[in-house]
């Protein structure tokens, strides 16, 4: 009896357990196959409850967590799948399926997590070398943390009365007096009732705020209420021709079996309603969106991950003979444009510069805003946008205010309102000038016909030449955008000199005026000032260490320069222990150069114990005594001192450390 009664509870627990198994494996199922059609929230649903209690395999486990941690990843929930991504760097899955450690740099970037982010894109690309979007990334958060100035011309808002804690964004001026806003969003009232089960958000639809006064937004509300334009499908990324007669957008239908179709629609105005949209830009293998329209309406630039692009969604173009006509077959971009990552939400300013967003360029993290000018012959280099309108987090879809440098951008950045936020911005317009002189410090004779360098903190260099009255004149349209500016002059046989001109805040128009002068390269040696030695000592005391960053600055100003540091001792004691007393001195000063950053191998040391006693190029005034010019501080004449404090303070004059520059083509 006893030995049916543990039967058959042996049977109801093996029972309980393929119950449970067959739970978990069933919830793993139904998450992989949401996961494949990319429906990442249900998947994510799926994954959660199998990982509760699991009790599989901890391979079966780690490739459960990995598909969850993609779907936060997918989902723009980087701080979740910074989790389980770490999670797997720990289980040392990483070290089997490499692409962990570049998600998991990618979720700490995106949250600013810079400095912890750089070791994760190592360990990746010591499995993946070259990897483009790691060497990307690493750049990025290099760039990131070296970076950290937000350039002041550039003042950003966020519209709080038009954004919503759902997703606002793609917002770009409706109606030519710029009193019109049109924008996506997938807020509540939108048309589309269904989820998207990518986003485990409702359908965008478009829609449409009136400024009231001053830069105050009303409530918005749908641009349309007859789904001619707003349908049940994801309606979105609107751009207008010059007129704002004709609108252009994105429609995405339902996602079926892990397929987007999205194609870019075009719609009439008709007094306060909309003609029946038209495609006019659509690909069987791929999807189209974030359309922008020339002036003219003849040329198309959009985003698709149609088949032969460079990696990711890619911009490309499409032109057509006149607005009646279809556009023709569309021609990628190109290499200076696109990468493997991410190009979308293209926009044109004025035609002639194009602004869009990338996740596979050197940035901040996530998309990032750039722009490149369209030449006749040719595209410029492409900039990265500055702090603050670039952050850690996406920042995309930058249109503008006719030809007025101020209009609205997008970013998912910390401090919004929820998800994606429409922010305002405005460049601010000032004239940036500078007006200098250089001159002989010794002759104060004009030096003519020397160039000036001016680099700003980006490293642009701009070079201009002093006139005969060695005067120079750089106006604004001779810098770049920046806030701070180093003006460089160098001539042989001189020191070069720098001086630093920082912008700052300024908003209005501005000239700077710089006075320089060139100091010849001595054949006498320089006393240092301020640096002088206690009796019998050599060590630095550290009211002196901050006269020796002139010295680091002349070295760093002049890298070509060899020099020799001599130091000296007061006449006390023997030569020998005199000549290594000095020598002790001057390695010490060569020790704290090096640890500034100084190539040792530009500096030889040199102590000349007390054989060179100092004589006073200038009258000397030190702890109120008085030494004259040409005075030479020999035994002889410091014993003959009969003020005993006036002389201990010339034997101090004698235990200096003095330099010479022995060299001028360093390599």
């Amino acid at each position: 009896m006893k030995r049916n009664i543990a039967t058959t509870i042996l049977i109801l627990v093996i029972i309980g357990l393929h119950c449970n198994l067959s739970g978990q494996g069933k919830y793993v199922i139904q998450g992989d196959r949401a996961y494949e059609n990319k429906q990442f929230t249900s998947a994510m649903a799926y994954y959660t409850k199998a990982l509760d209690k699991f009790d599989g395999g901890k391979n079966e486990r780690n490739e459960v967590v990995f598909k969850l941690a993609n779907c936060f990843r997918m989902t723009n929930d980087p701080r979740k799948a910074e989790i389980n991504y770490q999670q797997l760097v720990k289980n040392k899955y990483a070290d089997e399926k490499p692409v962990v450690y570049l998600y998991y740099a990618t979720a700490l970037s995106l949250q600013g997590k810079y400095a912890n982010a750089l070791p994760m894109f190592d360990q990746y690309l010591a499995k993946v070398p070259g990897d483009p979007l790691a060497l990307a990334g690493k750049e990025s958060c290099q760039l990131s943390l070296q970076d950290t100035l937000t350039n002041s011309r550039w003042i950003i808002k966020n519209i709080r009365e038009i954004n919503s804690p759902d997703d606002d964004f793609a917002a770009v001026y409706a109606d030519n007096k710029f009193k019109t806003v049109i924008f996506s969003s997938n807020r509540k009232g939108a048309t589309g009732k269904e989820i998207d089960n990518w986003t485990n958000e409702a359908f965008s639809d478009l829609f449409i705020a009136v400024k009231k006064k001053g830069d105050i937004w009303g409530t918005p509300v749908l641009a349309d209420i007859k789904e001619v334009v707003n349908t049940t499908a994801n309606e979105g990324s609107a751009s207008f021709d010059d007129k704002y007669k004709k609108l252009y957008f994105t429609r995405c239908g339902k996602m079926r079996m892990g397929k987007e179709y999205c194609q870019i629609l075009e719609a009439g105005r008709t007094g306060s309603g909309w003609t029946r949209p038209v495609v006019i830009c659509s690909d069987s293998l791929g999807n189209v969106g974030h359309p922008a329209i020339t002036v003219n309406g003849l040329t198309l630039i959009f985003a698709s991950n149609r088949p032969g692009g460079i990696g990711g969604k890619d911009l490309w173009k499409a032109t057509r003979p006149s607005e009646r006509k279809p556009f023709g077959p569309a021609e990628n971009l190109g290499v200076v444009i696109n990468t493997p990552g991410d190009e979308m939400f293209p926009s044109l300013f004025n035609d002639s510069v194009l602004y869009f967003a990338s996740n596979g360029r050197t940035g901040f993290g996530g998309l990032d805003i750039y722009r490149v000018t369209l030449g006749k012959n040719g595209l410029s280099e492409v900039e990265h946008l500055p702090r603050p309108v670039n952050s850690p987090a996406d920042d995309f879809a930058m249109s503008f205010e006719g030809n007025r440098e101020r209009g609205f951008f997008t970013s998912r950045r910390a401090g919004g309102k929820g998800g994606d936020d429409i922010y305002s911005f405005e460049k601010i317009t000032r004239k940036i000038a500078m007006q200098g002189s250089v001159r002989d410090e010794v002759s104060q004779k004009p030096m003519q016909r020397l160039p000036v360098f001016i680099v700003n903190d980006k490293n642009d260099t701009t070079t201009i030449t002093t006139d005969d009255s060695g005067a120079f004149i750089i106006n604004d349209e001779q810098v770049s955008d920046a806030n701070h500016y180093t003006v460089i002059v160098s001539q042989e046989n001189y020191f070069t000199k720098r001086s630093e001109v920082l912008i700052g805040k300024l908003k209005s128009d501005t000239t700077f005026k710089i006075s320089l002068t060139l100091q010849p390269i001595p054949d006498k040696p320089i006393v240092l000032p301020d640096i002088y030695y206690e009796f019998n000592k050599w060590d630095l005391e550290p009211q002196y260490k901050d006269s020796l960053m002139v010295l680091v600055k002349i070295l760093n100003d002049n890298p070509k320069i060899v020099i020799e540091l001599a130091s000296h001792t007061d006449p006390k004691g023997s030569l020998e222990y005199n000549d290594t007393l000095s020598m002790k001195r001057a390695e010490t000063v060569v020790t704290f150069l090096t640890e500034k950053g100084i190539n040792k191998a530009r500096m030889v040391a040199k102590g000349y114990g007390k054989r060179m006693p100092l004589i006073l190029a200038t009258d000397v005034t030190r702890d109120g005594y008085t030494f004259q010019k040409g005075t030479k501080l020999t035994e002889e004449y410091i014993l003959s001192i009969a003020d005993l404090k006036k002389r201990e303070v010339a034997y101090q004059l004698n235990r200096r450390t003095e330099f010479s520059v022995i060299g001028k083509n360093f390599k």
